[in-house]
C-alpha cells in the first residue's frame, strides 16, 4: 500500500510540473496578477484553488471505485459539454469584470463584491479545472479507483496524487505573480488599470478557448 501511495505522489509531482502547470497556470496567474494580490494573498489563492481541485480528484476516484470506469466515462461524456460551457462562461465573466470594472460603475460594484472577496471564485476555478480532466489524468484516477480494495484506499491514493500535484512550480509562479503590483512605477493607478485589463483579456481568451472544446 505504501509503495502505491509513494508512486502516486511522484506521479502527482510529475503532473504538477507538466500538464497541470500548463492547464492551470495561465488562468490562475492571470487572475492573481489582475486582481492585484500581494505574495501572501497569491499563496492563499493557490492553496484554495488547489484544495478545490484535489477534492474533485478524490470525488472522481471514489466514483470510479463505487460505480466503475465506464459509468464515470458515461457521466462525463454526457455532461462534459455543459460543464465546459458553464465553466468557460464563468471564466469569461470573471475576465469581463476585471476589464470593465475600470469603465462602468455597475461593473465596479460587482468587481468589489466578487473579485475582492474571491474565495468562492478560486474554489469555482479549482472545481472547473478538476472536472475537466485530461486523458492521462483520467487514466490515473481510473487506476486509483480500480486498484483500491476499499473506499479508504481510494481516498488515500487520490489524496497522495493530489498532494503531489500541489507541489508544483505553479506554487512559486503564483506567489511571484502576487508580487508584480509591487514593482509598478510611480503612476501606480494607471499601470495597475492597464495590468488588470490585460490579465482580464487573457482570462476571457482562455474562457473562449475552453468553450470551443465543447464543439
Amino acid at each position: 500500500m505504501m509503495e502505491i501511495i509513494i508512486s502516486l505522489f511522484i506521479s502527482g509531482l510529475l503532473f504538477g510540473s507538466g500538464p497541470c502547470l500548463f492547464t492551470c497556470g495561465p488562468i490562475l496567474i492571470s487572475y492573481v496578477t489582475g486582481t492585484k494580490k500581494n505574495m501572501l494573498k497569491g499563496l492563499k489563492a493557490y492553496i484554495i484553488f488547489s484544495l478545490a481541485r484535489i477534492a474533485v480528484y478524490i470525488i472522481l476516484a471514489l466514483v470510479i471505485f463505487f460505480l466503475g470506469k465506464l459509468t464515470l466515462e458515461r457521466l462525463l461524456g454526457g455532461s462534459s459539454k455543459y460543464i465546459i460551457i458553464l465553466g468557460g462562461g464563468f471564466i469569461i465573466f470573471i475576465g469581463l469584470l476585471m476589464v470593465l470594472q475600470r469603465f462602468f460603475r455597475p461593473c465596479l460594484l460587482l468587481g468589489k463584491n466578487i473579485l475582492e472577496h474571491d474565495r468562492k471564485n478560486l474554489v469555482m476555478l479549482g472545481l472547473i479545472i478538476g472536472f475537466l480532466p485530461c486523458a492521462p489524468l483520467l487514466a490515473i484516477l481510473s487506476y486509483v479507483g480500480l486498484i483500491s480494495k476499499s473506499w479508504l484506499n481510494s481516498l488515500l491514493y487520490s489524496l497522495s496524487f493530489g498532494l503531489g500535484t500541489f507541489i508544483s512550480p505553479l506554487l512559486l509562479l503564483t506567489v511571484l505573480a502576487g508580487a508584480i503590483p509591487l514593482f509598478l512605477p510611480e503612476k501606480e493607478a494607471f499601470y495597475s488599470r492597464i495590468l488588470s485589463i490585460i490579465c482580464g483579456c487573457v482570462i476571457i481568451f482562455l474562457g473562449i478557448q475552453l468553450i470551443n472544446r465543447a464543439f
